[in-house]
């Protein structure tokens, strides 16, 4: 599901299709969906692996085309060394130093990155778009609870309160399945060999 069909599916569940009276305007219901993606991309980030060249006598690994990077997870450097040969290396305001200084060959990094989510195309799965409707109108719902407070409706005092209960009720929803998802992806780390 792209963005412009998320946006509409958003709004679907929170009855507001009516382009003539909107509740929220594109920008608002996009940041919620916006900051949903966010989430879930730190607890499902894409797995990336990417081959980097380093610089010759330098500890510096660029890293600069590594776009929506959220975690370096390791660097092998050198590579095809048999056990496999990692740096151990600091990041700092999107800067990677390795222990050992470059040759001017290749690093392989293996990194988290965000997800993304445009008019045009998803990195989400599929299978995962209701959560992120479900913490987006979670969003969109507290956020109404908030604005409606002081205001005349034909609700009353039980408008704030309806958004408000359906809102936590989305929200709780929408965090069990962000755990659930975070869960599966779990491995348990085992090292297979020793420095010996």
């Amino acid at each position: 599901m792209n963005l412009t069909e998320m946006r509409a599916r958003v709004r679907e569940d929170l009855q507001d299709t009516d382009a003539g009276t909107y509740v929220w305007t594109n920008d608002q219901v996009d940041g919620a969906i916006q900051r949903c993606v966010r989430e879930y991309s730190m607890l499902a980030p894409i797995q990336k692996m990417d081959d980097v060249t380093t610089t010759d006598d330098d500890t510096e690994l660029d890293i600069s085309s590594l776009d929506g990077l959220l975690k370096i997870e390791s660097i092998e450097f050198p590579l095809d060394q048999t056990p496999p040969y990692y740096q151990r290396f600091a990041y700092w305001a999107g800067r990677v130093f390795m222990t050992d200084k470059g040759d001017g060959n290749n690093a392989r990094v293996k990194w988290l990155k965000e997800h993304t989510l445009a008019a045009g195309s998803t990195t989400i799965p599929e299978e995962h778009d209701e959560i992120i409707v479900m913490g987006a109108t979670g969003y969109l719902a507290m956020s109404a609870s908030v604005h409606v407070v002081d205001r005349a409706n034909i609700a009353g005092r039980y408008g704030t309160r309806g958004f408000r209960a359906w809102g936590q009720d989305r929200l709780q929803r929408y965090d069990a399945r962000l755990k659930a998802v975070s869960h599966a992806r779990r491995t348990i780390q085992r090292t297979f060999y020793t420095d010996e």
